[in-house]
């Protein structure tokens, strides 16, 4: 089990992302990813017994969302 500060770190991630994207949207993206998925790894390390196939899928999601915005995030932009 995670500990419970990483959902810290992670909503301070989400934040500074949301506000950096202002300025800079891939950075932005790169930071909201970054917390989503450690909230999805928090989530996954912290599953009641029989919800592991509903936990996996919901909290899946949450981790593979998140690494698609570091991907849009660091991919280079076509001229």
């Amino acid at each position: 089990m995670l500990p419970p500060e990483i959902l810290d770190v992670a909503a301070g991630l989400i934040g500074l992302g949301l506000l950096i994207s202002v300025l800079n949207s891939r950075a932005g993206s790169v930071s909201m990813g970054m917390g989503s998925v450690m909230v999805g790894a928090a989530l996954l390390s912290n599953i009641p017994t029989g919800w592991e196939v509903v936990a996996v899928g919901f909290f899946g999601l949450i981790i593979v969302a998140g690494l698609w915005m570091i991907s849009v995030g660091i991919k280079k932009q076509r001229a």
